[in-house]
């Protein structure tokens, strides 16, 4: 007797399946990821403080191209790191206080940048964006290289911004790749090294409405 063959839509059903099963999984993920931040925001509101604030701490005033904290921020379970810097006040974006560079390890003293965070005044995302390689002298990957990695920055000091960071870039994530893709295709055929292109994708983002698209008010 032969065995029973599904028909075209079980087949399809069942190729598709796992896919649907990791986008619940990674939309679970940012659901848990946007309560957790959105918790510790409801705190840093109540104290009066934000992640810059955290970072530059008790220093006097905040120096243009100086790196908050100092040494960088490394988690020291994973490898990750980022920090917190400013470019010249005719450099920044309107209401830019300053912006974070996030990077995962890629070897001995080797830092792959994965995204930059710009950040209002009042510690608020304002957009996400990408480098050129030559921006950071990072080791390039691209962004298939870069699909599946997380950041793991939570045991990065001080650890309230390195969760908060780590939270933050997972309830973007779906944003993240798209600008890594979107890089390369920019890059493609302008090289790594052109300095005429210091970024090649960014987006605007609103975190209110981000957070109650996922459920959290």
């Amino acid at each position: 007797m032969n065995a029973t063959q599904p028909s075209p839509a079980g087949a399809e059903a069942a190729r598709q399946a796992p896919w649907r099963q990791h986008v619940t999984q990674q939309h679970a993920q940012q659901q848990d990821a946007a309560r957790e931040l959105a918790g510790r925001m409801l705190d840093w509101a109540q104290r009066r403080v934000s992640a810059p604030t955290l970072l530059l701490g008790a220093a006097r005033g905040f120096v243009e191209w100086a790196h908050y904290p100092q040494p960088d921020a490394i988690d020291p379970v994973s490898g990750w790191k980022f920090y917190y810097h400013a470019h010249a006040a005719s450099q920044r974006l309107y209401h830019e206080h300053g912006h974070f560079h996030v990077f995962l390890p890629a070897g001995h003293d080797l830092w792959t940048h994965w995204i930059g965070l710009t950040l209002d005044r009042r510690g608020l995302p304002l957009r996400l964006f990408t480098t050129n390689r030559w921006v950071t002298d990072e080791a390039w990957r691209s962004s298939g290289e870069l699909a599946g990695e997380h950041p793991r920055l939570r045991d990065a000091a001080p650890t309230e911004v390195g969760a908060w960071l780590e939270s933050l870039l997972c309830v973007y994530a779906d944003d993240v790749a798209q600008l890594q893709r979107e890089r390369d295709l920019r890059l493609a055929g302008r090289g790594l090294d052109d300095h005429r292109l210091r970024i090649p994708s960014q987006c605007r983002v609103n975190l209110l409405e981000r957070l109650q698209a996922l459920g959290v008010q």
